[in-house]
């Protein structure tokens, strides 16, 4: 997933790997990086795009999403999520707590995506070609 920000200095994106679950995109990022400093706090403060990566045009297709970022809460849904991002990206910690674990080895902090506003967007159906998503 790629997360959009913008603030007086101008726009960033950055790549993030993700686990979408309970309607947000969860991803472990610095509490100091630029995309998040940008972000928290800020209502519709963040855009994302998730999409199928091909070498032709006509088979781009994925979603776009305006939204907010927002720091993970240390609760049982948290674990839950933190253990399913590492399963899914086979990330090996030997720990219970994958959250924990993650946090102290990478020195980053959980956050989640939450859209707001969602569109799938497929050039299979013509260039350009979206419709917007219910939430």
């Amino acid at each position: 997933m790629t997360l959009a920000t913008g603030d007086s200095r101008g726009c960033w994106s950055a790549p993030v790997y993700y686990l979408y679950k309970n309607q947000g995109f969860y991803f472990f990022s610095s509490s100091d990086s630029r995309h998040i400093r940008d972000a928290i706090g800020r209502e519709g403060g963040c855009a994302a795009s998730v999409f199928h990566d091909s070498d032709e045009v006509k088979e781009l297709r994925g979603l776009q999403m305006q939204g907010r970022i927002e720091p993970v809460a240390m609760n049982v849904e948290a674990l839950a999520a933190a253990g399913a991002y590492v399963k899914k990206y086979k990330i090996r910690i030997n720990a219970q707590n994958a959250l924990a674990a993650l946090t102290k080895q990478y020195r980053a902090s959980f956050y989640r995506f939450v859209p707001e506003e969602i569109y799938y967007m497929d050039n299979r159906f013509g260039f350009g070609s979206r419709k917007r998503v219910e939430i």
